[in-house]
């Protein structure tokens, strides 16, 4: 690689690698190094989001996957510290189990080398109707098809995102990794699961006036243009200045990285991104981080040519990990309503009209393409209201065995509003009066037609408040999430 033909980034990174570092900052000096205790355990949620920006794809490659990543250290010194890890991944919005997950990728390999169902049903009299009939089925059983080959693909190559994973890893002070254990074929140059937050520090440690790494790492690559493997060699430059962090003593930089390497199977790969990242010196170990990517000439599943990547991961304490394991932003603003929406009256009362049972000599035919968008949509928002009709109606329906059709999506709709209500019992927030003059930092416990009982955090003591006393984001995150005391 010649100077002339490196970009303006890869140029920095090169003088500040050779070490010309002498930026000028007011930042104070830290010291920083990855030296975590013996026995002490690490949770870790791991999310990506990758969106195809390939054109003319018909189907576009659109995926959320999340895991738990958990490391043990086993041993540790000034030097370097040892530790196993694992990953749990996600079935849906829940923690993967491994029977099931094993079930569910045996039946889907099975159903997927089964081949194409060419039985396509009671064909039409008539000549034309029934080659449109063919037409269609013929191009919906082309999709299901599609379909099991990318999710056995995710399954059987992208280990730790879709399968659980474990091994054994060893990292330097200044954050240099080995490790040993399935790593599977990424879809991007992020590197292995177990080595996603890790981040190679200054040998000094000192990050007072920023600092960057260069490092080189392989990638089993997919052709764009076929299913062809090829291993390629990639370089690494890492960019990182300082910023203001929101944790106290916690050092937080921004990051800058770009990522080139060659291939032997395809396009040459080229991948840059940007982001921060969050680094605990209490725990000696990252506490979150996240970067968007921007990727040509990659592939995932086989298909795609160019695609956007948003990796982020949070250090999970109790209350973050319940968060994330209920599909939540594992954040103290997860339940802002930008982040959860809330279901208006009017779409309760839609829910409600839709899936209230009917006689059997009704002649409205049920739609399911708009029960399975409610049904969504009911998944993606936050709970309504505590005993509301719309609540006592799926569980009326739950309870009626004579209509199991919609039994599954109720209860799964019904479990999870219910971890969100108990998820918001956990939640330490500030709660304040109408003028903002007063404030108290409390948990909530019940909420009833007039009051609130919160669980003070000074003190630890149970309070009633007036719900006409609170400011109007209190009530209604109270009346959202709240529930009747059930000791009443």
């Amino acid at each position: 690689m010649s100077w002339a033909t490196t970009s303006p980034l890869q140029r920095l990174v090169i003088v500040l690698f050779a070490g010309t570092l002498g930026i000028a900052s007011e930042a104070r000096c830290e010291d920083v190094a990855y030296l975590p205790a013996v026995g002490e355990t690490f949770d870790y949620g791991i999310e990506y989001r990758i969106i195809e920006t390939t054109e003319g794809e018909r189907n576009p490659i659109m995926i959320r996957q999340r895991c738990r990543l958990r490391y043990v250290v086993t041993k540790s010194d000034s030097k370097e510290w040892t530790g196993t890890y694992q990953t749990i991944p996600f079935m849906g919005n829940k923690l993967a189990n491994k029977g099931a997950l094993a079930t569910y990728h045996r039946r889907t390999r099975e159903s997927y080398e089964a081949g194409p169902n060419n039985q396509f049903g009671r064909t039409p009299s008539d000549p034309d109707m029934a080659r449109l009939q063919q037409a269609a089925s013929q191009r919906a059983e082309a999709m299901r098809m599609e379909l099991q080959r990318r999710k056995l693909v995710e399954l059987e190559q992208y280990r730790g995102l879709f399968r659980f994973c474990d091994g054994e890893i060893w990292c330097t002070a200044s954050g240099k990794i080995r490790g040993k254990g399935e790593k599977g074929n990424l879809p991007f140059a992020t590197g292995a699961i177990a080595g996603l937050i890790f981040l190679q520090l200054p040998d000094d440690g000192k990050t007072e006036s920023g600092f960057s790494s260069r490092s080189e790492s392989g990638l089993n690559f997919v052709s764009s243009n076929n299913d062809q493997v090829a291993q390629s060699t990639i370089s690494v430059f890492s960019l990182m200045t300082p910023r203001e962090s929101l944790e106290q003593g916690h050092l937080a930089f921004d990051r800058e990285i770009e990522i080139a390497g060659g291939v032997s199977a395809g396009k040459q790969l080229t991948l840059s991104g940007s982001g921060m990242w969050e680094f605990s010196t209490e725990m000696g170990m990252p506490y979150a981080g996240s970067v968007d990517y921007k990727i040509e000439g990659a592939s995932y599943v086989g298909k795609a040519t160019k695609f956007d990547l948003r990796v982020g991961f949070h250090h999970l304490d109790p209350i973050r990990a319940m968060l994330f394991d209920n599909d939540l932003m594992p954040t103290m603003e997860a339940f802002d309503a930008t982040n959860l929406p809330r279901l208006t009256s009017k779409q309760q009362s839609e829910m409600v009209k839709h899936w209230e049972p009917r006689s059997k000599k009704s002649r409205v035919r049920p739609n399911y393409a708009l029960g399975n968008q409610f049904a969504q949509l009911a998944t993606n928002s936050a709970p309504p209201p505590a005993n509301s009709k719309l609540e006592r109606l799926l569980e009326e329906e739950l309870r009626d065995e004579s209509n199991w059709k919609n039994d599954i999506q109720f209860e799964q709709i019904l479990s999870r509003w219910k971890s969100i209500r108990e998820v918001a019992t956990k939640f330490p927030r500030e709660w304040s009066d109408d003028s903002g003059s007063f404030t108290i930092k409390a948990m909530l416990r019940s909420v009833d037609k007039s009051n609130v009982s919160l669980l003070r955090l000074d003190n630890r003591q149970t309070i009633s408040v007036p719900l006409d006393k609170l400011s109007e984001e209190d009530v209604e995150f109270a009346r959202t999430f709240g529930v009747p005391d059930q000791g009443s």
